[in-house]
């Protein structure tokens, strides 16, 4: 995908890499290895990923210290796909929507919006609710009364901030996102059935957390929920009321998180991961694909598995497992050997 062209020397001082090729190369895009010109930037982040170069005609990649690119330009790295990722930006500049409100948005009286920021087509701003410098809200966005957004956040089409939730800054909803709908909750009412818990917590979400699309955050029960700084969460999330994600933590997609569950920073939910209530999971914890985990888990332990086990556990199960129907048949011989001598 291109935009406009660059000089390779030109570039190299924007990303402040350095270059070992001609300077005056022209590059006029990015792209992946399988899919690109001659006047295409690529990169690769090791040896192994150099190899898939081959008969690549890009003349321009973005690759570690030391890896043999071939006769191509070198754009030097120690990250190179956050580097290469940083040079798409360049080419292809994130669209800039225009300061102010859109005559079909209703907003509130008393809700201070930013004059920097935009308000898009059909998006409703409820009484007290703030929205800071340079912030987005995308068509069909809603603040319910006194939902704060910070600075410089990005709110995608139909989102839905209520119970008064307070987003940090450079915050990032996809479309769909609900932020501090009513937790799953209930008591025994009175004469039989349930009664439903009432909410008066909100939700706190921190600086530069971005959530997928369609995932949602219940608000707290008494106290407030809280996303930590840096947290990533990805699309089709649930995430119970009181729940309390440390910085940097990543979830991702289809993970459930059941209400008042804590995390330490760093952790990491994998796909379809189901995470019981009222547990504590340490710092830098690893919850792999589709486990189901119903204690506490300690700082930087790793669990996989329904209910958990180690990674060591779960190979060794799994490679029973694979045994099991040879080891049913040789059982149903012995039992047939059995009943022939018996006769």
């Amino acid at each position: 995908m291109a935009s406009h062209r660059l000089r390779l020397g030109d570039l190299a001082e924007r990303l402040g890499l350095g270059l070992e090729g001609d300077p005056d190369a022209v590059v006029s895009g990015v792209s992946g290895i399988e899919d690109a010109t001659a006047d295409d930037l690529v990169h690769v982040r090791s040896e192994v990923y150099a190899r898939r170069l081959g008969e690549c005609p890009a003349r321009a990649v973005v690759a570690p210290a030391g890896v043999d690119v071939g006769a191509r330009s070198a754009l030097r790295s120690v990250d190179p796909g956050r580097d290469f990722y940083r040079a798409a930006r360049i080419f292809v500049p994130e669209p800039m929507a225009a300061a102010g409100v859109h005559a079909s948005a209703v907003v509130a009286d008393d809700a201070r919006i930013d004059p920097s920021a935009h308000v898009g087509a059909g998006c409703a701003v409820g009484s007290g609710a703030e929205v800071g410098p340079r912030s987005v809200l995308h068509p069909g966005v809603v603040l319910y009364d006194g939902a704060r957004i910070g600075a410089d956040c990005v709110l995608h089409a139909r989102v839905v901030v209520a119970a008064g939730s307070v987003l940090g800054d450079r915050v990032v909803l996809q479309p769909g996102v609900v932020i501090g709908g009513s937790g799953f909750g209930y008591t025994g009412a009175e004469g039989g059935g349930l009664a439903k818990v009432p909410d008066v917590g909100r939700v706190w979400i921190g600086d530069d957390v971005e959530i997928g699309a369609n995932s949602t955050i219940d608000r707290g029960t008494l106290r407030d929920t809280r996303i930590g700084a840096g947290t990533k969460i990805d699309n089709l999330v649930q995430i119970g009321h009181n729940c309390v994600l440390g910085e940097r933590c990543v979830v991702v997609a289809q993970a459930g998180i059941a209400g008042s569950t804590v995390f330490g920073d760093g952790a990491v939910v994998m796909a379809q991961a189901g995470v019981t209530g009222h547990l504590r999971i340490g710092a830098n914890a690893f919850i792999g694909p589709q486990a189901g985990v119903h204690r506490n888990l300690a700082e930087g332990e790793r669990v996989i598995g329904t209910p958990q086990r180690t990674p060591r556990e779960w190979r060794s199960e799994s490679a029973a497992l694979k045994r099991l129907p040879e080891l049913l048949r040789r059982v149903r011989r012995l039992e047939r050997a059995r009943e022939d001598e018996a006769e």
